[in-house]
């Protein structure tokens, strides 16, 4: 697959700024927040768009909790310019780039996916190995610490591979760079999901 370029622009056009505003407005959960935010709109599109016409990106300290439902895991809220920023880079770098190379079954993070999208997924597969099988063993598991194990270089080596536009590739890096161990969970990544096993 070729590498892509002429990605970067198109984070800094006033319109995605708008529509990934509106987007970050109606999925945050604080809403106290979200007034705030909204309430200087035009002001912080326009920021927004500053720094990211003129390259000038500098990720801000999030603010670090940890929850214990449904297990123990240290987040990451970020502030509401940064999640514009974030939301821009993934919706009009990260995607394009990478969702083509992304197996049909990946669900996370996708549009039109999901848990709902896992769980027909699910259906689907149990029914094939209840004809073909009969008996057959599902696999529950987890990878401690997934995220914060995440080597930077490597994964910094691996977008280089998808990416050709070098505004692009910079701002990604940043993002990257800015985490201390590996790759923070963010706040708007925590989903409540229901059991999935038949018993």
């Amino acid at each position: 697959m070729k590498r892509k370029n002429n990605l970067y622009k198109d984070t800094y056009k006033i319109e995605n700024i708008i529509a990934v505003f509106n987007e970050i407005c109606r999925n945050t959960r604080n809403k106290r927040k979200v007034e705030k935010y909204k309430e200087f709109k035009c002001i912080n599109v326009y920021e927004a768009y500053e720094i990211l016409s003129t390259k000038s990106y500098k990720p801000g300290k999030p603010h670090v909790f940890t929850i214990y439902e449904p297990k123990e895991r240290v987040i990451e809220s970020q502030s509401m310019v940064d999640k514009l920023i974030n939301h821009l880079v993934s919706r009009y770098i990260l995607y394009p780039a990478i969702l083509p190379c992304l197996i049909e079954t990946n669900v996370a993070s996708r549009k039109y996916k999901g848990t709902e999208a896992g769980l027909r997924y699910y259906y689907k597969f149990r029914k094939k190995c209840q004809i073909k099988y009969g008996t057959y063993y599902i696999l529950k598991c987890d990878i401690k610490k997934y995220f914060h194990s995440i080597d930077k270089e490597i994964l910094k080596e691996k977008i280089k591979k998808k990416i050709k536009d070098k505004d692009a590739l910079d701002i990604v890096n940043t993002i990257i760079d800015n985490e201390e161990d590996g790759m923070g969970i963010r706040k708007n990544d925590i989903t409540s999901i229901r059991p999935i096993l038949s018993k």
